[in-house]
């Protein structure tokens, strides 16, 4: 391939970021429930709270792209309360980001919503940007637990995305 479009940009970070989570998952399970739940105070506190956080935002940020409209805001909804169903409920996620880039249908591609920020002030924004920001949203706090990771000791490895197995370009 020469040349990339958004629709390559889309599956490739979805690839991306289905491998980055589960590498992130497989260290996550390593260190056990105590330390998930210790809180190291981040932002969210906890390595378990900061995995819910990142689910609920994927799923929020999902339903802007696949209807346009979000649900009232709560940044600290807990969308597990045990790790398994928090692992299991990531990789159907992650499945579910990447039929969405891959679907034949990409008219949502130009449309633009008009939608109230956290701050307030309304927007009207493509819904490109949300795609963006899903991904975006997700590296940022994944930085955050692989720091914490870091300090136990553990070696998260290659972060890099044209290092991903199986890209689909």
């Amino acid at each position: 391939m020469t040349k990339m479009n958004f629709n390559d940009y889309g599956r490739c970070m979805a690839a991306y970021n289905s491998w980055q989570n589960g590498v992130l998952f497989e260290l996550c399970e390593q260190i056990g429930d105590g330390e998930r739940r210790f809180d190291r105070n981040m932002f969210f506190g906890s390595i378990h709270n900061t995995l819910n956080h990142l689910i609920y935002i994927d799923l929020r940020i999902l339903g802007i792209l696949q209807t346009g409209q979000a649900d009232k805001f709560d940044a600290r909804t807990i969308v597990a309360e045990d790790f398994a169903t928090l692992k299991t409920r990531r990789a159907a996620i992650d499945a579910e980001i990447a039929e969405f880039v891959d679907a034949a249908d990409h008219g949502w591609q130009d449309e633009i919503r008009e939608l109230q920020g956290l701050d307030g002030v309304t927007r009207k924004l493509p819904r490109q940007l949300f795609l963006m920001q899903l991904f975006n949203h997700q590296t940022h706090h994944r930085s955050q637990i692989t720091s914490e990771l870091h300090k136990m000791g553990l070696d998260y490895g290659i972060t890099d995305v044209p290092l991903t197995p199986d890209l689909p370009i």
